[in-house]
């Protein structure tokens, strides 16, 4: 099987598997939708320009010369941003440990496939590649000096993606995520300027300025009747400012804001080697009455040693688990028993990542409390946010 050269235009898919009819099979899936492929026999035979200018690359596991698992090791030392699918008819226990030593590498594992799987399995993920907008080549190249401007320019902002009340279809909250407007007018996504702010020890000022806007996006909001929870990211850097919670109160009674509908979130996997100076910030947060989540749950190694020393009232599964549970059992099972976990402690739990109507009807079932994901809603601009939601709630 020769490679073919990889297009000028439209979107792009690179396919390494050596299995001919499988990798022809694909390329046929991708053109109906929308995307020209190139395929290759082994991961040997890419060369680094390849992958990188890809929107999407679909990975054999079993390949000669260098497995996937290998490759994917390569693509983590090479800081690959390329979105990856795992193809294999390896058991789908073998397929996940693939896909999470992938993104222990840094890799964006988007989902995997189990030979033989279906269109429907395919259309899934692939509609996560096309609805992406255009990556910017910037991420942790940008210079402390480009962040700074785009600070003092006011570039970044919130938008604010819905969570809704599963049981009664309702917006209940939402949570501010980060975006960088371009001097184009092209918006980079968080992956994609944050790891910068932290290389230069700018996370608190992006922080404080996430805080400000979305709190004052938020207060707005509320004067119009809104009754609904914020959800704001947290990072460890705050968390081992001991200044933190106080500075915060001072915000929040300034502005008279409801504390209690303020949800902190915090990600579990980054209090592992940083725990004991943030357990006594986070205790002097939920000490002055703030709301704390945590955040992508059951992707650490100490997930329910995390419920059990943090004082939150929000459990948020991650993504990971939420799509892939209707076709791995594993993934089922995590979030059956996370959302049970969950109650049993008295928490309101929420799920990440939904993508599709069967997600909602089967978390519903599950009883799941609250879902967020591309299904429910896209983040929107604060602009966006009150024309499409606070209109009609005033109408």
């Amino acid at each position: 099987m020769e490679a073919n050269s990889i297009p000028e235009s439209g979107k792009h898919a690179v396919i390494i598997d050596d299995f001919v009819e499988m990798a022809h099979f694909l390329r046929d899936l991708c053109a109906a939708s929308g995307f020209e492929s190139t395929l290759y026999e082994r991961a040997t035979d890419l060369d680094a320009e390849t992958f990188t200018i890809a929107d999407v690359l679909f990975l054999d596991l079993s390949l000669p010369d260098m497995d996937g698992v290998q490759f994917m090791r390569r693509l983590g030392s090479l800081r690959c941003r390329t979105p990856i699918i795992l193809i294999s008819g390896h058991a789908d226990s073998i397929l996940s440990a693939a896909a999470s030593a992938g993104r222990e590498a840094g890799l964006e594992i988007l989902g995997t496939l189990h030979k033989p799987f279906s269109i429907d399995d395919f259309d899934r993920l692939i509609s996560t590649v096309q609805e992406r907008p255009v990556a910017t080549e910037m991420g942790p190249l940008m210079s402390a000096a480009a962040f700074e401007a785009a600070l003092e320019q006011n570039r970044i902002e919130p938008y604010f993606q819905a969570k809704i009340d599963l049981r009664r279809s309702e917006v209940c909250g939402f949570e501010a995520l980060a975006r960088l407007r371009l001097d184009d007018g092209s918006i980079l996504l968080p992956e994609q300027f944050i790891p910068a702010a932290v290389e230069y020890g700018l996370g608190d000022a992006l922080t404080d300025r996430m805080l400000i806007l979305s709190l004052d996006a938020w207060r707005d909001w509320a004067a119009r009747g809104a009754d609904w929870t914020l959800s704001v990211n947290i990072p460890v850097s705050c968390l081992a400012d001991v200044q933190f919670p106080d500075r915060l109160e001072e915000l929040t009674t300034l502005w008279s804001i409801d504390r209690r509908k303020l949800i902190l979130e915090i990600t579990e996997t980054e209090l592992l080697d940083h725990h004991p100076t943030a357990m006594d910030t986070l205790a002097r947060l939920g000490m002055k009455r703030f709301s704390l989540a945590v955040d992508d749950f059951g992707t650490g190694f100490s997930s329910l040693m995390q419920l059990k020393r943090l004082p939150c009232v929000e459990l948020k599964i991650d993504r990971s688990f939420v799509k892939d549970m209707h076709r791995d059992r594993h993934c089922e099972v995590i979030v059956r028993k996370s959302i049970e976990i969950g109650h049993d402690l008295g928490l309101i739990v929420t799920a990440e990542g939904i993508e599709r109507q069967e997600d909602v009807d089967l978390l519903r079932e599950m009883g799941c409390d609250q879902g967020q994901g591309y299904f429910i809603s896209r983040p929107e601009s604060r602009r966006q946010v009150s024309l499409a939601y606070i209109e009609g709630f005033a109408a």
